[in-house]
């Protein structure tokens, strides 16, 4: 977006898919309502409903979702979030800690993010390494936050 917008006091420079300036409160109210209409699944549940066959592209992503990938750490994880067609929409890595207050930090992150790309879902994308996935996996699957595993070595570079 080329045009220069002023900032007010409860401005921020964000702008909705359509390029709209949105105020904070405008945007914790669409974080607000995609938090309460947030539907999670589990990769188990997605592999049994018949949406996966064998070695193709994963068929249930849409271009509604968020997908949000995850380097697990013993102290401090790592995401990133890209779109439907794999473009980059976080400008850089969110570090958060292992503990409940990082695992809200992330989720409020995504949901902001989600927002600001007029997503309505956010999928999770965890490699099943350690024992520090599962715990992350069980709590965002609890938050209305889909989760998948990813196998790193399936994975383009």
């Amino acid at each position: 977006m080329n045009s220069k917008v002023k900032k007010t006091k409860k401005q921020v420079v964000n702008t909705d898919f359509v390029g709209n300036v949105l105020s904070q409160d405008e945007i914790s109210k669409k974080i607000q309502i995609l938090e309460q209409e947030l539907q999670s699944s589990t990769w188990r549940e997605l592999e049994t409903s018949g949406k996966f066959a064998k070695n193709d592209k994963i068929s249930f992503i849409s271009d509604e979702m968020l997908i949000v990938g995850c380097d697990i750490g013993s102290e401090f994880h790592y995401i990133r979030a890209i779109d439907f067609r794999g473009r980059e929409v976080s400008k850089r890595a969110f570090e958060f800690s292992n503990s409940a207050e990082g695992f809200v930090d992330a989720k409020e992150w995504m949901l902001a993010l989600a927002v600001k790309n007029n997503k309505k879902q956010i999928v999770l994308g965890l490699e099943p390494t350690g024992h520090y996935w599962f715990a992350l996996a069980v709590w965002m699957i609890s938050e209305g936050i889909s989760v998948v595993q990813v196998n790193p070595y399936a994975v383009k570079q």
